[in-house]
């Protein structure tokens, strides 16, 4: 059966700063210090086409009270393509050429595979990316907040009902780039990830983000049991 609940694990901190680019603009009149620091984030973000940049992903599971590590490298061409790379400490791919996800898990032998549509609730930061929804239809800018280095964007789910607690981004201080992010849930869970050698613009061709299954590998179809459960 389909992991669901790593998919979202992946995608959950990954996808905020991409979906930062979808955050409206504030209102239009006097522009507070805070609403500024945001729409140079975002306009920073707009001006990219395509992203590429390693990543190390920390998961502290409060019921276990153990931090789980991964790294590995990501691609994102917009809109929507995205290949994620985790080479440790268990190898997997999961990349969408826009409309079909797949998650391959070398270990296993084994590769999921599902529409994009069918993968995330409109609760899920992923949708974002997919350009399926706004970022401020669900969440809006509780404060921001510095160091000496960056910014930190803390956002705050409309809905209470959410599991997430809180969202933050981490942006440079100089060039407003998108450093990392993380996500605390009601659990107590925390999910961290910080993005290091970025690069940005580049030219990077739609073949990236096509996935073919190496030979004798198991391919686990879900788009008819997805649709059904509608």
């Amino acid at each position: 059966m389909i992991d669901l609940k790593l998919i979202n694990s992946i995608f959950g901190t990954a996808a905020l700063f991409l979906a930062f680019s979808l955050m409206c603009a504030g209102p239009a009149g006097a522009v507070s210090k805070e609403q500024a620091t945001v729409d140079a984030v975002q306009k920073k973000y707009e001006a990219t086409r395509t992203w590429k940049a390693k990543f190390v992903q920390k998961a502290f599971i409060k019921l276990m009270d153990q931090v789980q590590t991964t790294e590995g490298e990501v691609f994102i061409k917009k809109p929507g393509k995205m290949k994620w790379l985790y080479d440790a400490p268990d190898p997997q791919i999961l990349i969408s050429n826009g409309d079909m996800l797949w998650l391959y898990v070398p270990e296993e032998n084994q590769v999921n595979k599902m529409p994009m549509k069918n993968v995330y609730s409109n609760n899920t930061p992923a949708l974002f990316l997919a350009g399926k929804g706004k970022l401020t239809e669900s969440f809006e800018v509780a404060r921001v907040t510095s160091n000496s280095e960056t910014y930190q964007v803390e956002l705050a789910p409309k809905d209470k009902k959410m599991n997430v607690k809180t969202l933050t981004l981490f942006a440079d201080k100089k060039s407003y780039q998108i450093l990392g992010s993380s996500v605390y849930d009601k659990l107590g869970n925390k999910t961290e990830i910080k993005f290091s050698q970025i690069e940005v613009n580049l030219d990077l061709p739609d073949q990236l983000f096509q996935f073919h299954p190496p030979r004798g590998v198991e391919v686990l179809d879900f788009t008819d049991s997805l649709e059904d459960h509608k």
